[in-house]
């Protein structure tokens, strides 16, 4: 596999008689799998003999690779065939990708977990509450979770002393450092907090009245949306016959046409597509699962991108295009690709990333005649109030109902 990189008779030669060269042929193949390129396959492989030769030296061997060890050789590194860079991140990283490598087959053992602080029992039972009875999302579990957990240091690990003033400083302390986006979040977060706390008997009833609610006008705002002009050169930025141009274009149209949310788009999975019912299933929030109609040209976006899509084992349907090839994580990485689209398509807006697709649809149904109340069914508001503020982008629409203002008398 090595010869797939190295051509050279005397560097192949080099690099088997290493202390690295029984395993490196391995890692090679590992490397093309996961959709590194050449280049950077080729520098990963140098470090990766690099640090076997400096183990050996040391007296450490493969299977107990010391990364930071390896990190101080390479401060003063002046070893004849580190070719390509010593301290760079390409040596540091590819080291660490090839101990990773060590520790699957089994050669390497596992570095010696650095211990973490052990998490609050309460805030622990709280994720396991959240998961189980709320169907809590990891992104929401990890927020909440957080919050908990700072106002249990703040106030002490015994919430049966806890009182509203603590609870109202705690929380007038926290909203100084942070935004309003943060200050709503987290006013949620910590009134589910002490409900349950409430719920378990473990501090006083009538506490989350205590959290200060944010001044926040529901739906006063206005709608963020694209025009159809600029839906309609968003899909030609994403014009193109590569695995990206092609995952690009399936997303956009998925977010545009259905008005799905970013965390959607991520977690769907190849059996979530009925090709013969032309159906698309979604588990959104609290985990609930609908299932919406597939356009016809959203349904050729996918399968023409499935048609050179990056071999992988998992059945996400869209997968990362920079190495190691993988799902996206969370929803940050849908918005990535639809700010990224807007930049190459020239369009400017305040606000941008994949929500402003999912305004953009709702705003397009209401303009083709939609009733709110399917609207609220394709994009799975919980009521009818927060579609109706989609109301408001209908500009036609609300000088047919608009009442006169009466005179003055």
């Amino acid at each position: 596999m090595l010869e797939t990189y190295f051509s050279a008779s005397k560097m192949l030669g080099h690099l088997r008689s290493g202390p690295s060269g029984p395993y490196l042929d391995r890692f090679a193949a590992a490397l093309e799998q996961q959709g590194y390129g050449h280049a950077t396959a080729v520098r990963y492989l140098r470090a990766a003999a690099h640090v076997g030769h400096v183990m050996a030296e040391q007296g450490a061997g493969l299977t107990d690779i010391d990364l930071a060890a390896f990190g101080e050789h390479l401060r003063s590194c002046r070893c004849p065939r580190a070719k390509g860079g010593r301290r760079n991140h390409h040596t540091i990283y590819g080291a660490r990708l090839f101990r990773r490598h060590l520790v699957e087959i089994g050669v390497c053992r596992p570095a010696a977990a650095i211990a973490a602080p052990a998490e609050l029992q309460v805030v622990a039972d709280f994720k396991a509450w959240l998961r189980k009875h709320r169907g809590a999302s990891y992104a929401t579990i990890r927020l909440y979770a957080r919050d908990a957990a700072g106002m249990m240091t703040a106030l002490g690990s015994d919430p049966t002393g806890w009182g509203p003033a603590d609870v109202r400083g705690h929380f007038m302390a926290c909203a100084s450092k942070c935004r309003s986006g943060t200050i709503e979040k987290m006013t949620t977060s910590l009134r589910a907090f002490l409900r349950y706390l409430v719920v378990e008997g473990r501090c006083r009833a009538g506490l989350d009245s205590a959290v200060p609610t944010y001044a926040h006008w529901q739906l006063a705002d206005m709608p963020r949306n694209l025009s159809a002009e600029q839906v309609s050169w968003l899909i030609a930025a994403c014009d193109g016959d590569t695995s990206a141009r092609r995952r690009d274009r399936a997303i956009v149209l998925l977010l545009a046409r259905l008005g799905l949310r970013a965390g959607d788009v991520a977690q769907l999975r190849l059996a979530d597509i009925e090709w013969e019912t032309g159906s698309l299933r979604v588990t959104g929030k609290s985990r609930t699962e609908v299932r919406l109609p597939l356009p016809q040209d959203v349904g050729e976006a996918i399968a023409g991108y499935l048609e050179c899509r990056p071999s992988c084992r998992n059945d996400r349907v869209f997968l990362r295009t920079i190495a190691p090839c993988r799902p996206f994580e969370n929803g940050d990485g849908i918005s990535s690709v639809v700010r990224r689209a807007m930049k190459r398509a020239g369009i400017m807006t305040p606000v941008k990333g994949a929500h402003v697709l999912r305004h953009t649809a709702a705003t397009e149904m209401l303009r083709h005649g939609v009733p709110l109340e399917k609207i609220g069914l394709v994009l799975r508001h919980r009521g009818i109030d927060t579609t109706a503020r989609y109301a408001k982008a209908d500009v036609a629409l609300l000088k047919r109902v608009a009442q006169p203002w009466p005179e003055a008398l």
